[in-house]
This record gives C-alpha cells, sequence and structure tokens, in this order.
C-alpha cells in the first residue's frame, strides 16, 4: 500500500478546557470538532481529523486533554489514552500546536508546557497557540505582557494568539489566516521533517537514561510494537 507522503499531520495538545476543539475547527474553517460553550470537556477522546485545507492535506490528532504534569510521567493507563490512538496508527508528526487560554499563565500550565517541550524538543516543532483572546484590542498585546512569564526553555519558540469565537467575525479570520500560515509553513518540508511518534517517545526516554521505562514498554508490547524501550 502507498503512502500519501503529501499529508502534514498536526498533534493538538493541551490542558483540558483550553479549546483545542476550537483550534481544529479553525483550521479547518468548518464545524468539524464537537465542541460547546456548555460543556467543560469537550475532547473526550484523542481523535484524528482528515481535511483539506487550501490544497493542503492534513491529518490533525487533537489530543485529549492533559489536567496535571504527571499525566505525562508514567501513567501507563493515561498515557494509553492521550497516545495510544497515534501509536497504533503509526502516526508520524510534523508540528505541534500545544493550545492555551490567554488568562494568567499558571504554574500548572507552566509546568505540562514544559514537560511537552522536554519530551519533543529538538524532534518535533512546537507552536504555542494563545486562545481566547477575543477581547483583546490586539490579540498580540497578551504575548507582550507574558512572554517573559513562560520560562527560559520556551525563548524563541514560535506562537500565535488567536480567537476560536466566530462571533468575534475579524478577529476570527485574522486567527484563522494566522494558523494556516504556520502549517503551510511546515508543508513544504513535510515529507523529511515527518517523526515518529513512537520514535520521539523513545528518544526522550533514552536521553534521560530511561532504557528500561515499563510502562513504555507495557504499551508498546499492548499496541504491538515489542521490543525496550
Amino acid at each position: 500500500m502507498m503512502v500519501d507522503d503529501a499529508v502534514l499531520t498536526v498533534m493538538v495538545l493541551g490542558e483540558i478546557g483550553v479549546g483545542k476543539s476550537s483550534m481544529v475547527n479553525l483550521i479547518v474553517g468548518e464545524y468539524v470538532a464537537g465542541c460547546s460553550p456548555d460543556v467543560e470537556v469537550c475532547t473526550r477522546g484523542t481523535t484524528k481529523h482528515e481535511a483539506t485545507v487550501e490544497s493542503m492535506k492534513l491529518h490533525i490528532w487533537e489530543v485529549s486533554g492533559f489536567n496535571k504534569p504527571e499525566d505525562l510521567k508514567k501513567n501507563a493507563p493515561d498515557i494509553e489514552d492521550k497516545f495510544g490512538p497515534m501509536l497504533e496508527a503509526r502516526a508520524s508528526v510534523n508540528v505541534i500546536l500545544f493550545c492555551m487560554r490567554g488568562q494568567k499563565v499558571t504554574a500548572t500550565t507552566k509546568r505540562i508546557l514544559e514537560r511537552i517541550h522536554g519530551i519533543f524538543k529538538k524532534r518535533i516543532p512546537i507552536v504555542l497557540v494563545i486562545n481566547h483572546l477575543e477581547r483583546e484590542r490586539d490579540m498580540e498585546d497578551w504575548w507582550r505582557r507574558n512572554q517573559n512569564t513562560l520560562g527560559t526553555s520556551m525563548s524563541g519558540t514560535r506562537h500565535t494568539c488567536v480567537t476560536g469565537l466566530p462571533d468575534y467575525e475579524e478577529k476570527w479570520r485574522k486567527s484563522r489566516e494566522e494558523l494556516v500560515a504556520v502549517l503551510r509553513s511546515e508543508y513544504p518540508s513535510r515529507e523529511r521533517t515527518a517523526v515518529p511518534l513512537e520514535s520521539a517517545l523513545r528518544g526522550h526516554l533514552r536521553g534521560n537514561g530511561q532504557t528500561d521505562a515499563g510502562w513504555f514498554t507495557w504499551l508498546l508490547c499492548k499496541l504491538g510494537f515489542g521490543g525496550a524501550a
């Protein structure tokens, strides 16, 4: 079976309730990911969305939300819930969109962001997507006020300030243009930059001296990979 190398694979990560589903809808330009202002948690499980956006073929993996940094550590069932569907699909990733709420940066957000950065840095590009900025006169003002609170590890990380609420039509349109532009910048190099998620996780474990991480070995064996981490 031939593999379609023209696909750009995007992984959307973030805490519970930051608006990951609305970011998927923003990218696609229509309602494809379930979200509602009346529901705290929209992303019930990791979901794959396929779409063509301005001639770009995209696979968007919307990963169920984290609620604490430990979700990314050694909790095998929780890791399986979040990354299991991608590992099972042998998914490779070109770019990570890490979604945050446009409010004061909390210690929990910083720790989760640092954990994501520690796992995927130098392997998969990470773009910060700051959401819920519709009340800002200029959405970029949030970044000017808050960029220094994110920690030195995120220095130089690419970002975009957005709103996923279509009621704010002009800002929504600008948000979509900027987010699509981020993906378009990654699109030409998609064939050579795609990194298997399994390889990225293995590389992180090896880099931290965890050559026999029980939870990861258990998960890989369960999903049919076999072999030590």
